[in-house]
């Protein structure tokens, strides 16, 4: 049973309850701080969704993303968001917030919104295939004839087998194309962990492809740099012309933290076709060019060719063997001969077991 007093001490606790809370500051509104940050204008008449985007852009934005915001929240309900938006890092982000100023308000409704957004990019829908409407609309098409046999052969019979075959060309083509092209990549270029330039890196700092990836020189795989590689730069570069010190610290947070960086991999060759780096680059002596592109000149690394078996098969058609290698000149003694007596000019990969299922499909 509750007494007049014990009724009275509740009370007093509640009352002492309502009164700190309603001292203590509150909290940002998240709707406010949303409007804010679709509104909030710069010199360039650019919102800060403008430039803190939530769905990837085509081209290397390097400005980081809202997710990427939220993801570092925790500092900005530490120090204020004042002190990142009147000084903002890197060269290409300085200039969009020069001269802005936030007030307290402001700041706490903005750091709210930013806390309740995720901290992964929304994975954008997937277009209405134009071939799907296509195929779906055939078959549509052939089931209605088949259950309405008296209006389809109201259509005189010519009429009546030109559809039936125009029909069943377009889903076999439409199939044929798709399984053909099942499993490859060509223009794949997904988000990044952190957005890693090739171009700063490669040609910018002179950095050759071998000291990032040096499995190319010694064995199948290519290879991924460790966070402990980037580090040999990164302790002493610890902020980007361009980023400031937003990308750089996801490396030197993933070391202190002893957590790999999730690179995500593009070009990927199905598991059944075998492929060794350092026979093409060290013996082969191809670029790496020939067949990633021209990724020592672009932000962003997309997969260029389909790597698909007819485009191999192509390039070991038409590519000759360099018989300088002491290899060549022993097991293939004939040719070698040959080329010496000028029988022949050239020995191309096709011709020394390049064209062999059992080459690539071990």
């Amino acid at each position: 049973m509750i007494t007049t007093r014990k009724l009275s001490a509740l009370l007093l606790l509640l009352s002492i309850s309502l009164f700190t809370a309603f001292c203590q500051e509150a909290p940002g509104d998240i709707s406010t701080g949303k409007k804010l940050f679709n509104k909030i204008l710069n010199k360039d008449g650019k919102s800060c969704a403008d430039c803190h985007y939530f769905i990837e852009p085509d081209s290397l934005n390097w400005n980081p993303s809202a997710p990427a915001l939220a993801s570092r929240v925790m500092f900005y309900q530490k120090d204020g968001l004042g002190k990142f938006f009147t000084r903002p890092e890197g060269k290409v982000i300085k200039p969009a917030h020069d001269g802005d100023v936030l007030s307290e308000n402001d700041e706490a409704n903005i750091i709210s919104y930013i806390g309740s957004l995720g901290t992964e990019m929304p994975i954008p829908e997937k277009p209405f295939k134009i071939r799907l409407i296509l195929v779906i609309g055939v078959i549509l098409i052939l089931i209605y004839l088949s259950f309405d046999k008296r209006r389809f052969h109201m259509i005189p019979a010519l009429f009546r087998k030109i559809i039936v075959i125009l029909s069943w060309v377009i889903i076999i083509v439409i199939t044929v194309d798709i399984t053909i092209a099942f499993n490859r990549s060509k223009n794949y270029g997904p988000v990044q962990p952190i957005k890693f330039s090739h171009q700063i890196h490669s040609t910018g700092n002179k950095i050759e492809c071998n000291y990032c990836h040096p499995g190319v020189l010694k064995g199948r795989n290519a290879g991924i740099p460790p966070v402990s590689l980037c580090m040999n730069c990164h302790k002493h570069v610890k902020e980007g012309t361009r980023t400031g010190f937003f990308e750089i610290r996801k490396i030197t947070q993933a070391f202190a933290d002893s957590i790999p960086v999730r690179w995500i991999r593009i070009h990927n060759l199905p598991d059944f076709a075998y492929f060794n780096h350092m026979q093409h680059v060290k013996i082969g002596k191809l670029d790496c060019a020939e067949c990633h592109g021209d990724v020592k000149n672009v932000h962003i690394v997309k997969q260029v060719e389909t790597l698909s078996m007819g485009w191999c098969l192509k390039c070991h058609d038409t590519r000759a063997v360099d018989f300088s290698n002491e290899y060549y000149k022993i097991y293939y003694k004939n040719y070698y001969d040959s080329l010496q007596t000028g029988k022949i000019d050239s020995v191309m990969v096709s011709q020394i077991g390049g064209r062999e299922c059992g080459k690539c499909h071990q």
